[in-house]
């Protein structure tokens, strides 16, 4: 007997086979090849994956963990990232397929699909494998299984509701986005509010609270620091934060609106007027698409407000599943059948056009002698430097190294096989004085980065005549002083500087 879950993905898997392996092609393969760095922010995840633990001070702690069960030091190790991102985004478009077709036809669900894969969270911020990228499969499997509960009443959809909720929380917190929406599908859509009254919902709620109390006793015992990073992380204080706020809003809806709109351009559809009738049967799909297309951005915006906070544009790309579960309902009755079959390749045009726009932004940056250094600086050779001098001095494994700026300071993290601990210098809350006491322990290498505080007010028993230029050079070797800097020799405590 086929086991259905393995049916669905089968069939789903069938449906897109060209467009999934043509965007593992375009935002993993192609660029694990020819980058020498990533983002700050997956270097910052990857050097606290040292430490496994159930949150960390800034984030939640599920991004680490994914990149560390990825993480593999050396040449392959940008390609292992880029494929775990590519993962997760496929994941991503497998919810959102089923969360369509659950409601609508075969041809919204592939509509949705094909929106999100040419959404720039799918295509840009994959590359950019952040807390906000790893966050969408849960928003997507949120809003799938709480349709299907919504509709079914299923206690397996119920269970799923429960387990995608408690595992966004690992991602990030702002998967109470999803779940607002489905709230106001509750009270709005009549049929659907007997749904207060199940045992089963609060069964759902009962398996999300049991996933996230180990999380949050780890805030509690560390005073809530991630959450309170969350909520302060963007506070409305002047003039100037309020216009930071509506620029980002501005550039967030652009980032989650522009592609969508493009597509249903390409594919000759229009968006239907934006009207709620909340009794009128026949308009069902298109209400419940009208609720999840609109009140997900609406509740970042007004959490962002009763917080105190102004919108960051990032904040917005994790409701691009929203976007496209929203617009794909609002436009099912439109659709015929064997609609999407001629639209494949209009699709997969578009999404190769995406990454040929990618290029010619990092190639122009290059070009002006301002290379993008998430992306655009070969920072291997730096990981050798550091190897190489380590080496000079010790034989034993390398420990620590310390970063006066992340970077391109916290790059080596991405092909140093001793995976060392990596310390931020002015010292942050992750780097404790335990660990600033391993690493004078132990000994240190030091990168110093000519912008960053020199690390020699934190460290003075710093050597001197350790002291060696960096060299990080762009992709391309136009731009080879663009990162000016040195590393230097940090010797252990029961050792002195050689004269």
């Amino acid at each position: 007997m086929t086991n259905p879950a393995a049916l669905t993905i089968r069939v789903f898997l069938e449906q897109f086979r060209g467009m999934i392996l043509l965007n593992i092609v375009l935002w993993a393969l192609i660029p694990g090849i020819l980058f020498g760095n990533l983002h700050v922010d997956t270097l910052e995840a990857l050097y606290w994956a040292k430490e496994p633990a159930l949150g960390y001070w800034k984030h939640p702690p599920l991004t680490t963990w994914l990149l560390g069960l990825a993480y593999f030091p050396g040449p392959f190790s940008i390609g292992a990232i880029l494929l775990l991102s590519q993962g997760l985004t496929i994941t991503t478009a497998y919810f959102i397929w089923r969360a369509v077709r659950g409601l609508g036809q075969n041809e919204a669900a592939q509509l949705a699909v094909a929106l999100f894969l040419t959404s720039t969270l799918a295509s840009y911020y994959a590359v950019q494998i952040n807390h906000n990228s790893v966050l969408a499969p849960f928003m997507a499997a949120t809003l799938c299984y709480g349709l299907e509960y919504l509709e079914t009443r299923r206690g397996r959809a119920a269970l799923g509701l429960g387990i995608a909720v408690g595992l966004g929380v690992y991602a990030k917190y702002e998967i109470i986005f999803a779940v607002l929406p489905l709230l106001f599908l509750t009270l709005l859509i009549p049929r659907y509010r007997s749904a207060f009254l199940k045992g089963k919902s609060y069964g759902a709620i009962a398996v999300t609270t049991l996933m996230i109390a180990p999380h949050l006793y780890w805030l509690y015992i560390h005073d809530w620091s991630s959450l309170q990073h969350a909520k302060d992380s963007a506070p409305i204080s002047t003039a100037l934060s309020i216009f930071e706020g509506v620029w980002g809003l501005l550039w967030g809806g652009v980032a989650i609106l522009v592609t969508p709109l493009l597509v249903l351009r390409l594919f000759k559809l229009s968006i239907p007027s934006v009207r709620l009738k909340l009794y009128h049967q026949s308009d069902e799909i298109y209400r419940i698409g009208w609720i999840i297309l609109v009140l997900s951005p609406t509740s970042v915006v007004a959490t962002g407000l009763i917080t105190g906070q102004f919108v960051k544009s990032l904040w917005l790309l994790p409701i691009a599943p929203a976007i496209s579960i929203g617009l794909a309902l609002m436009l099912n009755h439109r659709l015929t059948t064997g609609f999407f079959e001629g639209k494949k390749h209009l699709t997969a045009k578009f999404m190769a056009v995406l990454s040929g726009l990618f290029w010619l932004y990092l190639l122009a940056g290059e070009a002006i002698n301002h290379p993008h250094e998430a992306y655009f600086s070969q920072t291997k050779p730096l990981a050798r430097q550091v190897e190489a001098l380590w080496k000079r001095h010790q034989a034993k494994p390398l420990a620590c190294v310390i970063i006066n700026e992340v970077k391109i300071g916290g790059s080596p993290v991405l092909w140093l096989a001793d995976k060392p601990l990596f310390i931020e210098i002015p010292f942050r809350p992750w780097g404790t004085t335990d660990k600033q006491t391993l690493c004078n322990d132990d000994g240190a290498i030091v990168i110093d980065l000519d912008e960053g505080v020199p690390a020699k007010e934190y460290f003075p028993r710093l050597c001197d005549k350790s002291f060696e230029p960096i060299d990080v050079r762009s992709l391309l070797g136009r731009a080879p002083s663009i990162w000016p800097g040195h590393v230097s020799y940090l010797p252990p405590r029961s050792e002195t500087c050689a004269p």
